[in-house]
């Protein structure tokens, strides 16, 4: 007769389960106490990081702690900071400690969201985080919507929609050989996820029309009316044009009231991408940038930029609801409940019928916990707060000899150049885009500081930008310095 297996679980005693709560925790705070002397960038090449975890798949047990010293030395020593104030690149946010919070709360109870009763409270907790992002935004609060991984989820999840409400065909049945080639609409500036959704939905990139933009890079009206009348007059069939509220390159918002009056006279889904901007759209400051927001079909906004919760976190918000399930619902007799409603505010959500995906984690608790614990007041003075310091940043700028402003700020991104105090040099671009990419370069390995860089009308520009409620005039100050300081070391100054 066979032995019998004892059953094993994985779980330690919760006294020491306990403990080592406790380790994490202290882990996480010594981090966030370093922060005004860390360095941003790690010092050691890709080579030494990768060598710190060249390593035999383990086969028994290691201790924790030793785990947690690991994970102090190896991966938050050689880690990006996006944490710091002294962080400029991209749009990353810094994160805040109540969704520190809501991520290990939300591990701890592990639900997935697809049927509402996988997850019942943490469903009513997404509805309701939903409504609240709606409100923030100044976004019908009756929306239906769900959270997503980022903004490119998003786009795709908006052109999706559009596809199924606009297009003369059932494009979901026969695909996109059903009909006429479908067009989209967006300026020169928008994300390049817009081109990846137009791949996905086999809509293809050629069917993406790249508008002009004015001297500000938003949206030239009179170009975009030009291109849709030829689609048409060619045999395409237009179907949607999306709107920026908020561009990466330099913070642009598109005119939207203008796009939405366009899109009802032509019959045209709008979608607005303001996973950047969206959260800034009822500040005092900027919040005028972004009348018309409201009359959007979709808009994806993302509370991992600037609600400061870290990622992933996106929402893709839909005015009718029922456009979302309509374009995901399929159903599997797995997953099928004896009665199939239309989803509303007193029926159970399935969010398996509003996205793309049927297992998603609880994104919800961080952003629910983000509202509840700061509050709408504070939120949006934190956003008006980063927008003074980068018009205080871009003042600087312009008054200074040895650097050139290249775009407007409408919001928290300054794109400029190092040109030096040789005024000789000023007129020689290939010069200030090659000595600019070199700064780049050296201010990623200094580590003090760190930008990222883009290209404005042909010039190389290192372009910052703060999505972080720990931003001060100091840091910018700081910014500054450090940057002219090791331009003029490139230079030979």
């Amino acid at each position: 007769m066979s032995k019998q297996r004892i059953a094993q679980t994985l779980d330690c005693d919760w006294d020491i389960f306990g403990n080592n709560l406790r380790n994490a925790s202290e882990l996480v705070v010594r981090l966030y106490e370093r922060l005004d002397e860390a360095r941003i960038t790690p010092a050691k090449t890709r080579k030494e990081i990768a060598s710190l975890f060249d390593e035999s798949l383990p086969e028994d047990p290691q201790p924790m702690e030793s785990i947690f010293s690991e994970v102090e030395s190896k991966i938050y020593a050689n880690s990006t900071l996006y944490l710091s104030p002294r962080f400029f690149g991209y749009i990353n946010s810094g994160g805040n400690q109540a969704s520190i919070l809501g991520e290990l709360l939300a591990s701890a109870v592990n639900q997935i969201l697809a049927l509402w009763h996988f997850s019942p409270a943490a469903s009513e907790v997404e509805r309701r985080v939903i409504q609240w992002i709606a409100e923030f935004i100044g976004y019908p609060c009756q929306a239906g919507g769900c959270l997503l991984s980022g903004g490119s989820a998003g786009n795709l999840v908006g052109l999706a929609v559009a596809r199924k409400q606009k297009a003369p065909f059932d494009a979901d049945s026969v695909g996109t050989r059903g009909g006429p080639p479908l067009t989209v609409y967006a300026s020169e500036e928008a994300h390049a996820s817009v081109d990846k959704a137009m791949m996905i939905l086999g809509m293809g990139r050629d069917q993406l029309r790249k508008i002009a933009v004015r001297d500000d890079f938003t949206i030239d009206l009179e170009a975009l009316e030009k291109q849709v009348s030829k689609d048409r007059d060619s045999a395409y069939h237009p179907i949607c044009v999306v709107g920026v509220a908020g561009t990466t390159n330099s913070g642009a918002v598109d005119p939207l009231n203008a796009l939405a009056d366009f899109c009802q006279a032509q019959g045209l889904w709008f979608h607005v991408d303001a996973a950047y901007g969206g959260p800034a759209a009822r500040t005092e400051i900027a919040g005028k940038l972004f009348q018309g927001l409201e009359r959007a079909d979709s808009v994806v906004v993302n509370p991992h930029k600037w609600l400061y919760v870290p990622a992933e976190a996106a929402c893709i918000l839909v005015r009718e609801a029922a456009a979302l399930r309509h374009t995901f619902q399929v159903l599997a007799d797995y997953l099928k409940r004896e009665r199939e409603e239309e989803a509303g505010t007193d029926v159970p959500l399935d969010f398996k019928d509003y996205g793309p995906q049927l297992h998603r984690n609880f994104r919800a608790l961080k952003v629910w916990m983000t509202f509840k614990a700061y509050g709408t007041t504070k939120l949006r003075a934190a956003i008006e707060s980063n927008i003074e310091i980068m018009r205080y940043l871009a003042n600087r700028i312009d008054k200074s000899h040895d650097f050139v402003r290249l775009a407007p700020v409408p919001l928290s991104v300054v794109c400029f150049q190092y040109r030096t105090m040789d005024a000789s040099k000023y007129s020689d671009q290939q010069y200030l885009n090659e000595l600019n990419n070199r700064l780049l370069e050296a201010l990623e390995k200094d580590g003090r500081v760190f930008l990222s860089g883009t290209t404005i009308h042909g010039k190389r520009a290192l372009r910052a930008c703060s999505v972080n409620h720990r931003l001060r005039r100091e840091d910018v100050d700081f910014l500054l310095d450090v940057t002219r300081q090791v331009g003029r070391s490139l230079a030979g100054l």
